[in-house]
């Protein structure tokens, strides 16, 4: 879909701002907030600037979704157990319908979204190689080693943050979308099988469950069936590759070197086994799937609408007793756990169905069955998001929402794009 931005001055400066959201990330959740305000801020004053010829509001179905979400929220306000953590959170996430509209805006331009692919493109690679490279050394490319006191993970540029995994995934289906959808398969499969090492070399079990995941879904719904055998070549090379990566692996101890032994023994242990204690006690012991429990217990006691958006740790605390307190987290680490512990059965049902109109019903009338099988390509970042059980960051964090609305801005581009070739063919 070919889209005109206005020139002027700062255009220059919008390319600019919007190539380095991932370099903004890596400096903090901060910087990346800013860069983000900067983006919406240029957005409002081409729309004020050129009022009569912008059309911010062209899907009303959309907009109406947004104000729903919105509109719940401060509900959820109302009614949280503690207002005052609920409050910032619930009353400023318009930001992000705001990202969208921005984004989509000046990435409508074709110019403009093949220079941010390329600058994120270069970006993703480099922090790829910089896992390869400390992977391999024990530090990055600028000396930085892992900080954080877990051994067997990689931090990369983040230097004391476990994210580097999440942030690769975060970017890496919009880039691999777009090469997807610009016919460039041969480096569509290389990106994403490069990314997918790195995600696994990072240490990252629910990233790399999620990039697992996507590489099923990608070959599933691939849509060029001349590559369908080059790519499941290039799936067999990344196993073989993911393998041989440790020079320990022989016959005889094929579980027990690192990379292997760590994934598998850090992730079973994640449910504990404990003769001497009973399944209800060996389940509150289990990291994460405690956190089901706890959430269960807190619906239980607020069925309806949950006790609150960021109110989860206070009301884990408060309903679970004695030693057990100790295994409460900040948050839920799982969205489902997250959205019926803080926002109930109604709350999380007014959620999910205003996303999933979102994603899977909106505008897609006009498609063709064969365009609306390739859209799911463009929708896999946004399922991983609510795939059942693996952890995650909670969901209405900064970070997480931020990085979910950029994908979700990149699936609207995608599939309108499809919408106007439908339209120019016929």
């Amino acid at each position: 879909m070919k889209h005109e931005i206005r020139k002027y001055p700062e255009n220059l400066f919008l390319i600019l701002i919007i190539s380095i959201l991932p370099i903004s990330l890596i400096l903090g959740n901060l910087i990346f907030q800013l860069n983000l305000i900067i983006i919406i801020i240029l957005f409002l004053s081409q729309s004020i600037r050129f009022k009569n010829q912008i059309k911010i509001f062209y899907d009303k179905n959309e907009i109406k979704i947004f104000f729903t979400i919105l509109i719940y929220l401060v509900l959820n306000t109302l009614i949280s157990e503690n207002w005052t953590l609920s409050v910032r959170r619930n009353l400023l996430y318009f930001e992000f319908f705001l990202i969208v509209l921005s984004l989509r805006y000046f990435l409508r331009n074709e110019d403009i979204l093949k220079r941010v692919i390329f600058s994120w493109f270069i970006i993703i690679c480099i922090v790829s190689f910089d896992i390869f490279f400390e992977y391999r050394f024990g530090f990055n490319f600028l000396g930085f080693s892992n900080e954080t006191g877990y051994s067997g993970r990689i931090a990369s540029f983040f230097k004391d943050e476990l994210i580097v995994g999440s942030f690769i995934l975060s970017f890496a289906v919009i880039i691999f979308s777009y090469l997807y959808n610009y016919k460039k398969y041969k480096l569509s499969i290389f990106f994403i099988l490069l990314t997918a090492i790195a995600i696994f070399l990072s240490g990252e079990r629910a990233s790399s469950l999620k990039i697992f995941i996507s590489l099923i879904l990608i070959f599933i719904f691939w849509d060029y069936k001349n590559f369908l055998k080059k790519y499941v070549v290039f799936v067999s090379i990344l196993l073989a590759v993911l393998i041989s990566l440790n020079p320990k692996i022989n016959e005889s101890n094929f579980v027990k070197n690192d990379v292997i032994h760590k994934y598998f023994s850090t992730t079973f242990n994640i449910i504990s086994i404990d003769q001497s204690k009973s399944f209800k006690q060996n389940l509150m012991a289990s990291r994460y799937l405690n956190q089901g429990v706890f959430s269960y217990e807190i619906f239980k006691k607020n069925i309806f609408f949950g006790v609150g958006n960021k109110n989860y740790f206070e009301a884990c605390r408060k309903y679970v007793d004695g030693y057990e307190k100790n295994h409460c987290y900040t948050h839920a680490h799982q969205t489902y756990y997250e959205l019926i512990s803080e926002h109930g059965l109604i709350g999380s049902l007014i959620f999910l169905s205003c996303l999933t109109y979102l994603f899977f019903f909106n505008s897609l009338n006009n498609l063709s069955k064969k365009n609306k099988k390739k859209l799911n390509i463009f929708r896999i970042y946004l399922i991983l998001a609510f795939v059942p059980l693996i952890p995650s960051g909670s969901f209405f964090s900064s970070y997480v929402s931020s990085l979910f609305w950029i994908n979700y801005t990149f699936y609207t581009i995608y599939r309108d794009n499809l919408i106007s070739e439908s339209y120019e063919k016929n």
